[in-house]
């Protein structure tokens, strides 16, 4: 690892006081909950050791455990999680997973690259090298202008040397009405950065998730790249109060943001302004230009500020590329940067870090991922695992897109999205209006207040089933009849009003001119067209499932490759002759929303299709309300007679969407027109499928852990679910995929034309096998599933056959590279993957004692990246070297039969050999 090692842990627990990085590695006032040393082995080589309380001192040498990854990887992250976190790691299949899993294991090991930024340069600096004599003459103008500073510096506050750094040396805000009893106020520019990346054919967005500061502070939230523009005027010039030129999109005193944009890419990210001209390209209509007055932000205790931030959007041009595997693409890896000269070794000296030095570690989401008011500083709460917030700003944030109208076109052609419907403005200017009222009902004020006295036509519901199946009922009119779910118009609405905690959410205005409205209305209409489409298979449901719809809303039907009416028609043709049509018409019949109905007369009896339509209904609520917790504004908090709730305690905000919605679902049903209608027993079914479910499809799959870790949870629920609750379940979920492309008129676009054939065809042909955990234990049904899978390949099934369903395509290289394997590599892993994780289940090939059992992340991809014999060997023998060192961590044990540890390896398929 060299100099560049770095080892850190946090604090057991996901709401007890994150210890910081630093905190971890340094030297604290209370030993740290784990304490990483770095030494010299006996000969010579350099050794990890963490030491937590309770646990045994474990000792790997870096020639062994980092052996592939020693040149790449530049920071080792331990985290200690209770063992019922409800957190879940990113899998290499994210952006496929129906849901992701609970880890059952107290520790997780992160290797991941680390690269070292500018950051702020120059302008970092130590507090003791700050003016003494400017800032004595800095507080005091603070303490006239009415601002206590007692507080500051303590509690998670900033220090006053902090803001006077910000302000006098970053250059980063200026000050109003200074010399006003009352009246001072900060303004402060930023520019915030929205990129983007599809992984897996679905659109994730780039967030630092985890943020460690100089002053020993860890922030856990969702923050995108941001950055304060430089002001040209200093801070302590007379501006009196705020003028018009402040408030400006184009403001004369700040540096130009469009160069802002490219310096916070550079500084924050590394990327250099070439990497940035070849690999991104700016989304235009998605600019947007706000400001928000008056937040208190808790960083700055008594201190009001006034932001104005410019939104910009970018999508990386080819995630596929070599030249983006700097920012963990093309599967979406977390890695870190260390802007300045951060460094773990400086906090044990005397002076510390120098203010605006920090270190981010970064990760893809699926989820929106929103700064609020005051993240700028690092000291916002919303989107934190801290509960709390900041008062309420005094003004509705104003909004520009002046000369930003074009859009990005895909082959040419606009993307096929859903008009806003017609009376949709008017709904969301009385849920507006109704939002601005000074009322606060927990958990969520904003959900309250957006849905009060909103009811659910379920006249035009039990429509929408009954006529589904008619050939004249059209796309057009089931579009015009979702209008009937008031909960739709929630995503109408851009989250920026207030909503307690110092963030605004402000109506998204744009009409029936077919510009887009909001990506996340426009995915849960895919997900409704998928419905329709997956109802009416023999009528026009394939057509219309395939290719999309032409301007008068009726299904195309394409034939040539080269039509112009569509993009990629080589691919939807393909798809529209090879799909698992019958597959998809047996899920409905198991889901319970097509039913057969045997009719006889005296000449002859008939079988005829019909619809279940209770069961339809609640399907058609489920997707309504399903994703609207992505409304950051939305997020409930937990209220104390139900905590602790998945692992949240009383005043925290509920994060994960799903959690937040299923909170709702079990506590406030009422909040949900759609949902508190529905007969018991459907309210049953939808909250199984929605909240209950834990399940990650992708390790199932790819084989990628143990059957404890990946089944455990999920046969649970199944063996208490009633009769088409599972089929139900993946029905909703492969719908919700279908519309993740957020091109509802274009046809389920990333099913057809951006996942491969062969992986969506994995993942629907192991559903049944799932099905059957209802009669049969976890590891039979993996032991099944592989077997079938694979058995017309293998000559000795009990060795090659979780590496041949790990490698997927490039089986047939595995295999022939497992053969060449040194006879002792090949016995530890035939070993170590025949481990279940389950205390009482074996494998009938292979059976195997002890544990723990190891789900190593990232596995599969290890091997899928490999397509010539050669790198497919190296690549075995790097898992077969992480297997041994973590069987060193983690010495076999009969008594840990049941228990799986987690290894991530993502840094590995990074590597060139590879």
């Amino acid at each position: 690892m060299g100099n560049a090692t770095s080892c850190a842990c946090s604090a057991e627990g996901p709401h007890s006081e994150r210890r910081s990085m630093l905190h971890a590695c340094g030297s604290t006032d209370e030993p740290a909950p784990t304490q990483p040393v770095q030494r010299r082995g006996d000969e010579g080589e350099e050794e990890i050791i963490c030491r937590s309380p309770g646990v045994s001192t474990k000792q790997v040498d870096s020639a062994e455990f980092f052996k592939e990854v020693s040149e790449r990887t530049a920071l080792v992250y331990i985290e200690r999680l209770p063992a019922n976190d409800a957190r879940s790691i990113a899998s290499t299949t994210d952006g496929l997973s129906s849901r992701q899993s609970d880890i059952s294991s107290r520790m997780r090991t992160k290797a991941m690259s680390m690269m070292q930024t500018t950051g702020l340069g120059v302008l970092a600096m130590l507090p003791g090298n700050l003016d003494k004599t400017r800032l004595a003459s800095f507080r005091e103008k603070l303490r006239l202008a009415g601002i206590d500073t007692t507080r500051w510096g303590i509690g998670g506050a900033k220090s006053i040397e902090h803001l006077f750094w910000e302000a006098y040396e970053q250059r980063g805000c200026i000050f109003t009405g200074i010399h006003l009893l009352g009246r001072l106020k900060r303004v402060t520019r930023l520019v915030k950065i929205r990129l983007v990346a599809e992984i897996y054919g679905v659109d994730h967005v780039l967030f630092s998730r985890m943020q460690f500061l100089h002053d020993g502070r860890t922030v856990e939230r969702k923050q995108v790249p941001l950055r304060k523009l430089q002001w040209n005027s200093r801070p302590d010039e007379e501006f009196g109060e705020c003028t018009e030129e402040l408030y400006d999109e184009v403001c004369p005193y700040v540096e130009n943001w469009q160069m802002g944009c490219r310096k916070t890419l550079e500084e924050r990210l590394g990327l250099t302004q070439a990497w940035q001209a070849k690999h991104l390209v700016e989304d235009l209509e998605a600019y947007r230009y706000t400001t928000e007055d008056d937040v208190r932000s808790a960083g700055y205790p008594g201190l009001t500020t006034l932001y104005c931030i410019h939104e910009v959007s970018f999508r990386v041009r080819d995630p596929a590329c070599a030249g983006v595997q700097v920012i963990g693409l093309p599967e979406g890896n977390e890695f870190a940067t260390a802007e300045g000269d951060f460094n773990f070794h400086s906090q044990q000296d005397d002076d510390g870090l120098a203010i605006g030095t920090q270190l981010n570690i970064w990760a893809w989401g699926r989820e929106s991922c929103t700064t609020p008011p005051g993240s700028g500083d690092g000291t916002g709460t919303h989107g934190s695992r801290t509960s709390g917030g900041s008062p309420r700003p005094s003004t509705i944030s104003r909004v520009s897109r002046k000369g930003r109208e074009s859009r990005i076109l895909r082959d040419g052609l606009p993307p096929r999205r859903v008009p806003q419907p017609a009376m949709a403005l008017k709904v969301t200017e009385k849920m507006e209006e109704r939002m601005r009222q000074d009322r606060l009902r927990p958990p969520s004020n904003m959900l309250w207040a957006s849905m009060e006295g909103m009811r659910t036509d379920w006249p035009r519901v039990k429509r929408i089933a009954a006529q589904i199946l008619d050939p004249k009922y059209t796309l057009h009119r089931f579009n015009a009849d979702l209008s009937a779910f008031p909960e739709l118009n929630l995503y109408l609405l851009d989250d920026r009003m207030d909503d307690g905690a110092g963030s605004e959410l402000m109506v998204n205005t744009k009409m029936s001119s077919g510009r887009s409205i909001g990506d996340e209305y426009q995915r849960t209409i895919g997900a409704f067209f998928a419905i329709y489409w997956m109802m009416r298979l023999d009528i026009d449901g394939k057509e219309g499932f395939t290719n999309g719809v032409d301007d008068h809303w009726k299904p195309l039907s394409i034939t040539d490759e080269d039509d112009i009416r569509v993009s990629q028609a080589d691919k939807r043709i393909n798809f529209m002759k090879n799909a698992q049509w019958d597959f998809f018409r047996t899920l409905l019949m198991n889901a319970g929303l097509l039913e057969e109905k045997k009719s006889s007369s005296f000449f002859k009896s008939a079988t005829k299709i019909q619809v279940n339509e209770q069961r339809l209904e609640s399907l058609l609520a489920l997707t309504a309300i399903h994703d609207i917790m992505k409304m950051n504004v939305l997020l409930p908090v937990v209220q104390k007679e139900h905590e602790p709730y998945r692992g949240y305690v009383a005043g925290d905000t509920i994060g994960d969407h799903d959690h937040a919605l299923s909170y709702i679902m079990e506590y406030y049903p009422e909040m949900l027109p759609s949902f508190r209608e529905l007969e018991p027993e459907e309210k049953r079914g939808v909250q199984l499928s929605q909240c209950n479910f834990c399940f990650n499809h992708g390790w199932f799959v790819q084989a990628e852990a143990p059957p404890g870790a990946m089944l455990s949870t999920f046969k649970r629920l199944v063996s208490s679910a009633h009769p088409g609750d599972v089929a139900f379940y993946f029905f909703h979920w492969l719908t919700d995929l279908a519309g993740a492309g957020g091109t509802p008129l274009g046809g389920a676009e990333k099913f057809v034309i951006s996942f491969p054939h062969s992986v969506l065809s994995a993942f629907l042909w192991s559903i049944p096998y799932l099905r059957s955990l209802e009669e049969h234990a976890e590891s039979h049904v993996v032991e099944t599933y592989l077997t079938a899978r694979w058995e017309a390949m293998f000559l000795d099934p009990d060795r090659y056959l979780k590496v041949a369903v790990m490698a997927q395509s490039v089986a047939p290289i595995a295999i022939d590279a497992f053969s060449k394997l040194h006879a002792n590599d090949q016995e530890l892993l035939a070993r170590e993957m025949a481990m279940t994780g389950l205390a009482d289940q074996r494998y009938e090939i292979s059976p195997v004692e002890g544990g723990p059992a190891f789900l190593v992340y990232y596995g599969p991809a290890l091997l899928q990246h490999c397509d010539n014999p050669s790198d497919m060997l190296v690549a075995l023998q790097g898992l077969a070297a992480v297997y041994r060192a973590g069987r060193r961590l983690w010495p076999e044990d009969p008594d840990s039969h049941g228990v799986t540890v987690t290894l991530e390896i993502g840094m590995l398929k990074t590597i060139e050999a590879c």
